[in-house]
């Protein structure tokens, strides 16, 4: 009896160590798996930090490639470059943020600059100068019967048109 008892325990140590070996199986996959999860965290939060970088940069690039044509248009926008680069880095245009930044400041002037002409007044009315129409060229839609029957008798007499 002392046989089977040795025998029973010697089993139960052995059935012990395999479960004893599972666990830790078990817990070494599962410090794997997370410590693998961490790693994908980690490299998808540094892709994410990359692709804002790189996108900041480039607006920071037409940011500087677009000022200077403003500049030309609205001298007043280079005190103001910090406020309207934060603006195009925001999601604005350059032209837009230059715009409204100079607007809000109060600095925007649509003034004419020296050696332009002021646009013409596409309205007409009574402050508007309608040259008179020269005859000379009108369409031949535009002319009565007597214009028409003028011009052919000019032109036969410069040789232009003959009658047959």
């Amino acid at each position: 009896m002392a046989e089977e008892t040795d025998v029973n325990l010697e089993e139960l140590d052995n059935e012990l160590e395999k479960e004893n070996k599972v666990e830790k199986r078990i817990k070494d996959l599962s410090e794997k798996v997370k410590l693998t999860s961490e790693e994908r965290d980690e490299l998808k939060t540094l892709s994410e930090e990359k692709d804002t970088t790189i996108s900041n940069l480039e607006k920071e690039r037409d940011f500087l490639n677009s000022f200077g044509d403003q500049l030309a248009k609205y001298p007043a926008a280079s005190e103001f470059k910090d406020v309207i680069k934060d603006k195009v880095l925001k999601g604005y245009s350059v032209e837009d943020a230059t715009v409204a930044t100079l607007n809000a400041e109060g600095r925007l002037s649509t003034e004419a600059k020296p050696g332009q002409e002021p646009p013409a007044n596409p309205a007409g009315g009574a402050a508007a100068i309608t040259p008179p129409p020269v005859e000379g060229n009108k369409k031949l839609e535009d002319m009565t019967t007597e214009e028409k029957r003028a011009k052919l008798l000019e032109a036969e007499e410069r040789g232009d048109l003959t009658i047959s």
